[in-house]
């Protein structure tokens, strides 16, 4: 077996009890690497690999163990740690910032979704709305009809009005529903 003594001086060289900060987070993780470490060690597939590295898979499981051995619970409290422990702290750790750029094609997809779904919904409310107005005036008119002689078609005009503003509404209800339904139909493509 070859010992890499490289390894073995980085092993030595783990911070004191007083300098390591790992989270709880990290001690699982490191606890997981160990048990998986030993499950693969262990393993009667790796015993046929004749596999014989620099650093063995014996020397991972040492320093993984000397690691958790060395590491007393700190949860990283602000309390648990003085001033220039929590300065150090925050200076490990890093700072991601990520941002998803769109593309113009991704930009005009939502556009027209937005603007779709938008016209969709008031050309819905327009067509109740008008459905609305022509029952009224269907209702007004049979009122005028009994009137007899008096009577005068003003209110079916209003009401053929309505019904075609409704008709109209309609349209533009499904107009919009189809342009929104290729626009997702072309993003579903991508």
């Amino acid at each position: 077996m070859h010992i890499n003594l490289r390894s073995l001086e980085a092993i030595n060289e783990l911070p004191n009890k007083g300098e390591t900060m790992l989270t709880s987070n990290h001690l699982r993780r490191l606890q997981a690497i160990d048990r998986w470490l030993r499950e693969i060690r262990d393993s009667e597939q790796f015993r046929q690999l004749e596999y014989y590295p620099d650093v063995t898979l014996g020397d991972a499981i040492q320093a993984v163990g000397e690691l958790l051995q060395s590491h007393d619970d700190c949860d990283y409290n602000r309390a648990n740690l003085t001033d220039d422990q929590w300065q150090e702290y925050l200076e490990q750790k890093p700072v991601m910032h990520i941002r998803r750029v769109k593309t113009w094609r991704e930009k005009i997809n939502s556009f027209i979704l937005d603007a779709a779904s938008e016209v969709a919904l008031l050309s819905l409310v327009t067509t109740s709305f008008m459905v609305v107005g022509a029952i009224f005036c269907h209702g007004v008119d049979r009122i005028e009809q009994g009137r007899g002689e008096q009577y005068q078609p003003t209110w079916i005009y209003n009401a053929k009005i309505f019904e075609g503003s409704a008709i109209a509404s309609i349209a533009v209800f499904l107009g919009a529903s189809l342009t929104g339904a290729c626009a997702t139909g072309d993003k579903n493509d991508d």
